[in-house]
């Protein structure tokens, strides 16, 4: 029970409360309309405005006739001139700042506004990075177990990009190996242009399936980066390697390859369902008709956060490779991803 001393107090702060106007920013039309809400942001010509009826929505700003805002904005003039302070609108077509420091200052017109409250500029260098793991264990009738890790970490600037990447897939049924390889890959991009890039890279492989101790791959080449951006990432690449197999038992093979590979990534839902496909071959310059291609490809299913459910074939295929072995292999993963960008 509420004291009756106190009940005149709490009646004037609900009065007060009800009596303060509500911040809020207003947007007039040339049609008329009158929008009432929170400027967010005005780039490339559109103006966003958060609302309590309809969310965000967009406004084209060639619409907007009249600005009044209840809080400090930053504006961006044509100049490149930074404005801050609250808008008014002294008439249609036209609008005035009014710092809290120096007061209103000169008129201008609509047209001369950029930008309002740009985007932080993005970082010098950015990160990528994520992990993938996956496994089964079965005891009783049947005795197996495999398991499979990867990670892949890549750093960007507006003319570098390194990125480096680890695999390894293990599995054996009833004590005995059936599967062991593990790959490691880097590579360096230098952006000509901003598609146009020049790359060196370097491929490391371990099979034992295969009998093969390290096969390596490393070298140059041209790259064009056709989309890339966070919901789409297209780049095709050519060049040439030093290719060099060293097996346990079998002969040696080396040579020069010409190379090429293709990435592809895709946001199905943007930031919940993820296709990936990469894939890049090594076909000789010497030994007519002897090449290697490997290839990676699956889905990603958002769960929480940054963790996605991973499923995801990978194929490798050798068209000459010693005697009794398969030229084909391919892997089935399933297991759990962590991406994380910063």
């Amino acid at each position: 029970m509420i004291h009756r001393g106190l009940l005149l107090p709490c009646f004037l702060v609900v009065v007060l409360l009800w009596t303060l106007p509500a911040v809020a920013d207003e947007v007039r039309l040339a049609d008329g309309s009158r929008l009432i809400g929170e400027i967010v942001i005005m780039e490339q010509e559109v103006l966003h405005l958060k609302t309590t009826f309809a969310g965000e929505i967009k406004v084209a700003w060639t619409e907007v006739v009249c600005l009044n805002s209840d809080k400090d904005h930053t504006f961006v003039l044509m100049s490149q001139e930074v404005l801050n302070g609250q808008a008014t609108c002294p008439s249609h077509g036209h609008i005035q700042i009014v710092d809290e420091r120096i007061g209103k200052l000169p008129e201008l017109s609509l047209e001369d506004v950029t930008v309002i409250n740009p985007s932080p500029p993005a970082p010098a260098i950015s990160y990528k990075a994520s992990v993938t793991a996956g496994g089964s264990v079965n005891t009783g009738n049947t005795d197996s177990k495999a398991g499979n890790a990867s990670a892949k970490f890549e750093a960007r600037s507006k003319r570098h990009r390194f990125s480096l990447g680890a695999k390894h897939n293990y599995a054996e049924d009833d004590d005995e190996l059936t599967a062991r390889k593990s790959t490691g890959s880097l590579k360096y991009d230098f952006f000509l242009t901003q598609k146009l890039y020049i790359y060196a890279q370097a491929l490391f492989e371990r099979d034992d399936m295969q009998d093969i101790n390290l096969r390596s791959a490393m070298g140059p080449g041209l790259g064009y980066q056709f989309l890339d951006s966070q919901r789409a990432s297209l780049f095709a690449e050519v060049g040439v390697s030093y290719f060099n197999e060293d097996y346990d038992e079998g002969e040696d093979q080396h040579y020069t390859s010409g190379r090429w590979s293709v990435g592809f990534d895709y946001e199905l839902l943007p930031e919940r369902v993820k296709f990936f496909h990469f894939h890049e071959g090594y076909h000789s310059l010497q030994e007519s008709g002897s090449y290697y291609l490997r290839s990676e490809q699956g889905f990603r299913f958002l769960l929480i956060g940054n963790l996605f459910a991973n499923i995801e074939v990978d194929y490798d295929y050798n068209n000459k490779p010693l005697a009794g072995k398969d030229k084909s292999d391919t892997t089935y993963i399933f297991g759990l991803a962590y991406e994380h960008a910063f």
